[in-house]
């Protein structure tokens, strides 16, 4: 029997969740056998359009800062050319005090149309981003914009690509895009998904990250960094370690609905519908 010390398996994000689905699932995939089925082609399409809304959102905040900053800066030289306007004025030291008071008030004209279109862009790029139903926040890095680097762990012998990553107050967050039906709590599978992209940030980013967020069509959960989901994932790698030195990994479920769902029916041996 091989020697669990000698097994060096690594997997990805994605493996994890095909093994927290079903075992046999992941061990499927592993050998060749790829996904089919309505889900994941509607999948692909649900994270490309998104990708497309999530650029089309980026573009419209890249205005709204632009906008804002050109305003400021026009209201500063506004506030300046004024304040020399008033000041010749009191003195009586020129003429061309009227070229002064014409001039900030153009400026200030400027400004304003430049806050109107800002604000304009603001509300644009807030209501596509309700309606496309991506997270707000300031983004850090997408995988459905643009294909970003994978992510590591040599401790762990891990990988994975979160389909984007935001600022928050809890840190560097994570966001999974599920495309699936909304269910009334988070899948596990798709919990210890999450689960491997939030140890991939604390390793990358330097600092344990509080959460990460679980995106599906009517809702978004949220998912705690917390001792307990880090300690599921590590005991589900050491499952997956022992199957692949075992040279198997059978079903672990007893739920027909489940088989009737999973991308590598027609290719099982052991599904239940």
């Amino acid at each position: 029997m091989l020697s669990m010390a000698l097994v060096r398996l690594v997997p990805s994000a994605k493996e994890v969740e095909q093994f927290g689905y079903c075992a046999h699932n992941w061990w499927l995939a592993r050998h060749g056998a790829g996904g089919q089925g309505a889900a994941s082609e509607r999948g692909i399409a649900a994270h490309s359009a998104l990708g497309k809304e999530q650029g089309l959102i980026e573009g419209e905040k890249r205005e709204y800062r632009s906008a804002i900053a050109w305003a400021s800066r026009g209201l500063m030289v506004a506030a300046s050319v004024t304040f020399l306007t008033v000041e010749l004025l009191y003195l009586n030291a020129t003429t061309y005090h009227l070229l002064f008071l014409t001039t900030a008030l153009v400026l200030v004209a400027g400004s304003g149309a430049l806050l109107v279109i800002g604000l304009i862009a603001q509300a644009d790029y807030r209501r596509r981003q309700q309606e496309a139903g991506v997270v707000p926040g300031r983004l850090l890095a997408s995988d459905l914009t643009q294909h970003t680097p994978m992510l590591q762990d040599t401790a762990w012998d891990l990988t994975g690509r979160p389909d984007y990553i935001l600022q928050t107050n809890g840190g560097p967050t994570p966001v999974e895009v599920k495309s699936g039906h909304t269910p009334e709590h988070p899948h596990h599978s798709h919990v210890l998904q999450l689960g491997c992209y939030l140890r991939l940030v604390e390793v990358g980013q330097g600092r344990r990250p509080a959460y990460g967020m679980l995106q599906y069509p009517d809702g978004v959960f949220r998912v705690d960094w917390t001792p307990a989901l880090e300690a599921d994932l590590k005991t589900t790698l050491e499952r997956m370690r022992a199957a692949e030195a075992a040279g198997k990994a059978d079903r672990d479920h007893e739920q027909a609905g489940r088989c009737r769902g999973c991308a590598r029916r027609t290719a099982c041996d052991q599904r239940l519908a």
